[in-house]
């Protein structure tokens, strides 16, 4: 009976341990609504950015994008170009993203969300595991209750993202003079960076600028307009929604509400991705 209740304890103590780690490692994103899209007024706007409400439901989004590191420990591989344990994971398909989800899932005992068909993903919201946020959820999670370009409410320079730095918001009407720019010119540094590096947003969490463009679930479609809650674009296609920008990126393609879209099965060193959980 004794030796029972220890293994309970330590049982008990490892979980705690095992919770602890967990909380230190994501934010819990508080549920709200939020203007998706940007405002008409924003500059370097593109046509597919309309604005319109949306709901949210509380989730937890990693801090920071999945590094090498803990890539390597789950999957027993590191397809990077720019070598680095604390440098995010890059050079991985949107496939190759959900696959490390469900045995990250698998690895901590928790129910995978994706059955993985070959190039078919089916997404079972109820289970526990891993996840990539959906696009409505990474804006909400980028802006952390902004409504400016940026997270930090004013532009960005190389000493707040890691991005194509001779190319700052708004360079391109005044190249010739830049005394008009809010961020200057900077370094471009040609590479990726270790995670956590810049300052976090509002909510904590890093890098939803730049570094690499992050991989969501959704595929790309023109919004819908009307009020929506915990939206999300599951249609067939192979393109997926990527976000964020990455580190060989103009200034205009890390803002907030910029949209891109690749097939899902291509790779680039400027692309990796960052995990969700449903709370």
């Amino acid at each position: 009976m004794k030796r029972f209740l220890i293994f309970l304890f330590f049982v008990f103590l490892g979980g705690i341990v095992m919770a602890q780690s967990f909380s230190g490692d994501f934010v819990l994103v508080p549920s709200g609504s939020f203007m998706m899209g940007s405002a008409v007024t924003e500059d370097w706007r593109e046509n597919d950015e309309m604005q319109h409400k949306v709901f949210i439901d509380s989730f937890y989004i990693a801090k920071s994008e999945t590094t090498q590191e803990e890539y390597e420990r789950v999957m027993k591989k590191n397809p990077s170009q720019f070598r680095g344990k604390n440098l995010p994971v890059e050079n991985v398909s949107f496939l190759d993203a959900v696959e490390y989800c469900n045995e990250k899932s698998k690895f901590e005992n928790l129910t995978p969300c994706y059955s993985i068909n070959g190039q078919k993903v089916t997404w079972n919201k109820n289970a526990n595991g891993y996840r990539l946020p959906t696009e409505a959820e990474w804006e909400y999670a980028c802006r952390a209750g902004t409504k400016t370009p940026f997270n930090l409410e004013k532009s960005l320079d190389a000493d707040d993202a890691n991005f194509y730095g001779h190319y700052p918001y708004q360079i391109e009407q005044n190249y010739f003079d830049s005394s008009k720019l809010e961020a200057q010119p900077g370094t471009y540094r040609g590479h990726t960076v270790s995670v956590k590096s810049f300052k976090p947003n509002k909510w904590g969490i890093y890098d939803m600028h730049g570094n690499v463009a992050e991989w969501c679930f959704d595929n790309y479609a023109k919004y819908s307009v009307v009020e929506s809650k915990n939206p999300v674009c599951d249609n067939g296609s192979s393109t997926r929604i990527v976000r964020g920008g990455g580190w060989n990126d103009f200034a205009k393609h890390m803002r907030s509400a910029y949209r891109s879209s690749i097939p899902q099965d291509d790779i680039f060193s400027s692309c990796g991705f960052r995990i969700a959980k449903n709370k």
